[in-house]
């Protein structure tokens, strides 16, 4: 940043309509980065407002400080005391006038703009509800220095006009600012000044005694003696300020308000958002302690959930109630989270939702009204919070002591929807008990894999106490999810079968292809397909096996009543007379194939007791597994037919039923489908099978009818899983063969037995199956510069007949892919671009303010998730040619694959450094093999903006992962991951001239580039 030797920080300027715009220059954000310990500091913040005579004042008051060199160009100033910069209580006072006089019409590099709407006529009146309406909220002094003014009358009416206003904060009437008029004391004028201050105090309490104490603690005057020297005659407001700062201090204290620098900016800046809103409520400091790290949606829906499903199996309302106030105590008080009043967290985050959720309820029936049951909690949350307080434990500590207290009746109780670890969040992962977790509680309460990125132990379950090990893999912040989506059509399965065989065949054996993607989607055949990859892990070439013998066993033979095979043995094959019973047979059975052969098939195939929200792995044998998550798709059978997804995962907004699709999931475990069943369902196709009855969930048939292209929904999932991600990191759409294209003209109508209702109809039908008209549209949709990341694998059927249920023709289906030249090439290129995916960029600290213009540096490392050194080894093998890092214009280093993995740890950690224009400018990381085309990393593209909030950076109010690890701290990558970490220095606005004059940095083009070890 560009040197300041001016201390400019608030301004006012017309923008047209009614409008005033509020200029924030960012001079708080400039003198709290130049603090030593910003987060281990509680500043004090005075407003000084005059002219002349407050001028003097300062430079009397702050004496260490070159008031006249770094006066203010703006309508308001900020500095802090240099005195007190290494305290545990620095002051930052700002001063300036209630009058605008400059010129600030055009908007400048480094400040932000804010419109707001004011019913005033000028920037002076604007300027006087900037002080009420912003800097009273934060100011603990505020000294008018009456002199500057026309009269005392003036300061009174300027008062009057923030009374008017109303009180702007939520905070307690004792920690709002104190005033002090200033005025001077001359002899001659003693008794003129006496009618005068009468008069300032008659119109004051003609204003109402009570909305006199809104705005303000109290308001007092005070004399200076100008018959003394100028250090004399400011030594009594010194004092009074002094003691006022002492004062104030244990106020803060004492009424919940204490924050620290790194906090006050951060209000600031909400402060300054919600002014641009025309919010007209007063700043609430607890909704705005929240903004970064909201309470999660649905809360009410997952305690309405919690209390159903408790009330149910038998667990009291005490312990429900218990349990629920130990959540949110976790939930809000994570560390660096001010200690706010319980009473006003419970009733500012959480009254809504319970509120709601008890309204709503209809389990059975509760002991208590609905007023008293939300006291109980209240009451329940204060005296945990007491507790917490008297025992020291952090609010992680206190909630692992509390279920494991609980446990003996929370073990009764399992959900399948909500995580019962934390209640705020859905449940995502099972363990081998049954009890299940979100994507955050395994890193709260799990223990951090040493070789592995976002891979966590939990090696005992705190509901029930059962000491079955669950390992559990989680997406990182900065990655996006890779996505396998794979069509129906039966038989057809075979085409997306041949081309999984060779992109594992170029992955080699020891990379499989089921830890390369996060999520995988399948309807119909495609549906089974992605049961067995996922669900059952296995590997291609066992999963095509299966299929192959599933379908030769299903399709062998169509239903045959006696009577029609003695009558086509009579009167010939091909007799009408002797088909009609078979057809009625088929009628009569709703199906021309027999489902007791699928239903027997698909459980021996599916294991007949492995149901679809179970980890991977037997859970009598330790440790099960939970990581990639599928989803299979299913048509109910109602007249308004519609998807249904049955898969081992949760929406964020599970509850949310306006999606044109249900995401299936059952309130407890012994609800949820049995895999081998979900398999029936998605595969039910109409003719062929009758419709698939799952116990107490309803009937289906096959998800083809209504979500063929399984990319579309896959996509639509996505969004509500992982709901704070930008994008897809991959997505890999697989078709089941394409027909031949249609003719340019439609034919003509020939007669009633080739082109009636319905030949048309089964042609429409059939038509609506196809998938590649909706993978055109959703490409046709994406922007350009992420459409290389969603790849198509498909084939022509040429003349071969396109049928589902024609088990002597897979093969013919699966040469397709065989023959079909560059096949072997798009498969290795679809490898190539899942192994790219695995890696994905963290920064490694706070962005760095070059002295070059608003140039950053942002330095990071890129990681790898998944099985790294199968990863690794597969890109060598198939790529032994040069690979790069490269941003959009420069080099960042070499791949140096295993080089790159730590040999302590076995994590692959590969530093780069990127000088950008601008921290929100969107960048990418690629990789490039030998100059050739380049692969996107995960999580691109991005800001170092973006970057730096899902990783929670800066995080003044504490982060939502309470500060856990995500991996076992290494010394030696971890330690070279970052090679500038701690040695800048910090700059202060004091530097002179020439020192900053001495900095430069070395330009390459248009980056600068940092490789450790290229």
């Amino acid at each position: 940043m560009r040197p300041r030797n001016d201390s400019s920080w608030l301004d006012v300027r017309h923008g047209g309509d009614d409008t005033f715009v509020v200029q924030d220059h960012g001079r708080l954000t400039q003198l709290i980065s130049e603090l030593p310990r910003s987060n281990h500091q509680y500043p004090l913040l005075s407003v000084f407002i005059g002219n002349k005579t407050k001028d003097v004042a300062l430079q009397t008051i702050f004496p260490h400080n070159n008031i006249r060199r770094t006066r203010s160009k703006s309508s308001i100033g900020l500095r802090y005391d240099t005195a007190s910069v290494g305290s545990d209580n620095p002051t930052l006072f700002a001063d300036g006038d209630i009058n605008s006089n400059r010129e600030c019409n055009d908007p400048m590099p480094g400040v932000h703009d804010y419109s707001v709407t004011w019913d005033v006529d000028n920037t002076n009146n604007a300027l006087k509800l900037l002080y009420a309406h912003l800097l009273f909220i934060f100011a603990d002094v505020v000294c008018i220095f009456a002199d500057d003014f026309p009269d005392i009358a003036s300061v009174a009416q300027f008062l009057i006009d923030c009374i008017e206003s109303g009180s702007q904060s939520t905070l307690p009437r004792v920690v709002r600012p104190r005033v002090l008029v200033v005025l001077a004391d001359y002899p001659d004028q003693a008794i003129q000044d006496g009618s005068a201050v009468e008069s300032f105090y008659q119109k004051l309490h003609a204003a109402g005694p009570t909305r006199l104490s809104e705005p303000f603690a109290f308001i007092n005057l005070v004399y200076l003696d100008f018959n003394h020297s100028e250090q004399t005659r400011y030594d009594r407001l010194r004092v009074w300020l002094k003691i006022q700062s002492d004062d104030i201090r244990t106020v803060r204290r004492v009424n919940w308000a204490e924050w620290n620098t790194l906090q006050l900016n951060a209000f600031f800046r909400s402060a300054l958002r919600q002014l641009s809103s025309n919010d007209k409520f007063p700043f609430n400091f607890v909704k705005a302690s929240r903004e970064e790290n909201p309470v999660p949606a649905g809360l009410s829906n997952h305690i309405l959930h919690y209390m159903e499903v408790g009330t149910r199996q038998g667990c009291s309302l005490e312990t429900l109630l218990s349990s629920m106030a130990s959540a949110l105590i976790m939930d809000h008080y994570v560390p660096d989270m001010i200690l706010m009043e319980p009473r006003a967290v419970l009733r500012t985050l959480y009254r809504p939702a319970f509120l709601q959720a008890f309204r709503d309820y209809r389990g059975p029936k509760l002991p208590r009204p609905v007023a008293m049951l939300i006291s109980g909690v209240e009451q329940e949350f204060v005296r945990q919070f007491q507790l917490l307080q008297s025992t020291g434990q952090s609010s992680l500590d206190f909630r692992r002591c509390q279920l494991l207290s609980m446990s003996a009746e929370l073990s009764k109780i399992q959900s399948d929807r909500i995580c019962f670890y934390c209640l705020v969040r859905p449940a995502q992962h099972s363990q081998a008990c049954g009890h299940t977790v979100c994507d955050l509680c395994p890193q709260l309460f799990g223990e951090p894999a040493l070789d592995a990125e976002y891979r966590f132990t939990m090696s005992m379950c705190l509901l029930c106490q059962s000491q079955a090990t669950a390992v559990i893999d989680v997406l990182p912040p900065t990655m996006n999810p890779t996505v396998l989506a794979i069509d129906g059509g039966g038989v057809r399965g075979g085409i997306p079968l041949e081309y999984l065989i060779l992109i594992q065949e170029r992955l080699g054996v020891e990379c499989r292809l089921v830890d390369l993607v996060d999520v995988s989607v399948g309807s119909s055949s495609g549906g089974l397909l992605v049961l067995g990859l996922i669900g059952m892990e296995w590997d291609a070439p066992a999963c095509s096996q299966t299929f192959d013998l599933l379908a030769r066993r299903i399709f062998r033979e169509r239903r045959q009543p006696v009577i029609s095979w003695l009558l086509r043995l009579v009167l010939g094959r091909d007799s009408l007379l002797g088909n009609i019973p078979k057809w009625l047979s088929w009628f009569l059975h709703d199906s021309c194939y027999d489902p007791r052969i699928f239903d027997i098939s698909l459980q021996e195939a599916f294991s007949g007791s492995r149901r679809v929200f179970d980890p991977v792995g037997e859970p009598s044998q330790s440790p099960v597994h939970s990581k990639s998550k599928f989803g299979v798709i299913a048509a109910s059978i109602a007249k308004d037919t519609r998807s249904f997804v049955f898969g081992n995962f949760n929406a964020v907004d599970w509850f949310c039923k306006d999606h044109g699709y249900e995401l299936f999931r059952a309130e407890t475990r012994n609800a949820e489908p049995f895999m081998w069943e979900v398999g029936r369902a998605t595969a039910a196709a109409p003719f062929y099978f009758s419709t698939a009855h799952l116990r107490h969930i309803g009937s289906f048939q096959d998800g083809g009818l209504q979500d063929n292209f399984a990319a579309g929904i896959a996509g639509r999932l996505c969004r509500r899983i992982w709901p704070s991600k930008a994008g897809i990191a991959r997505l890999i759409s697989m078709g089941t063969g394409d027909a031949s294209p249609p003719t340019d003209r439609s034919p003509h109508f020939r007669h009633v037995f080739r082109d009636g209702f319905l030949r048309r109809g089964f042609d429409a039908f059939m038509s609506n199956l196809g998938t590649t008209s909706k993978w055109l549209q959703m490409v046709e949709h994406l922007d350009s510069a992420v459409r290389p990341d969603y790849i198509r694998l498909d084939v022509s059927l040429n003349d071969i007949p396109c049928t589902i249920d024609d088990a002597e023709a897979m093969d013919d289906y699966r040469n397709l892919v065989i023959l079909q030249p560059g096949s072997a090439r798009m498969a290795g290129e679809v490898a190539t671009s899942l192994l790219v995916a695995r890696f994905f960029f963290t920064l490694e600290s706070h962005l760095e303010i070059e002295s070059i213009g608003t140039h950053i540096w942002c330095h990071g490392t890129i990681r790898c998730k998944g099985p790294i050194k199968a990863v690794v080894r597969a890109l060598e093998r198939m790529h032994s040619e040069r690979v790069d890092f490269v941003s959009d214009s420069e080099h960042l280093g070499a791949f140096g694959g295993d080089d790159d993995v730590c040999r302590a740890c076995g994590r692959y950690s590969k530093s780069v450094s990127l000088f950008l224009q601008h921290p929100s400018e969107v960048f990418n990381i690629y990789m490039r093999i030998n100059k050739h085309p380049k692969w996107r990393i995960s999580g691109f593209p991005a800001s170092a903006v973006s970057i730096s909030e899902a990783q929670q950076l800066e995080h003044p109010f504490g982060r939502s992962d309470h500060g856990q690890p995500i991996n076992t701290p290494c010394a030696l990558c971890d330690g070279l991951a970052n090679p500038f970490r701690g040695t800048r220095r910090k700059r202060t606005s004091m530097m002179s001239m020439e020192e900053q004059g001495r900095k430069r940095a070395r330009v390459v083009g248009q980056a600068q580039v940092y490789t450790a070890g290229s």
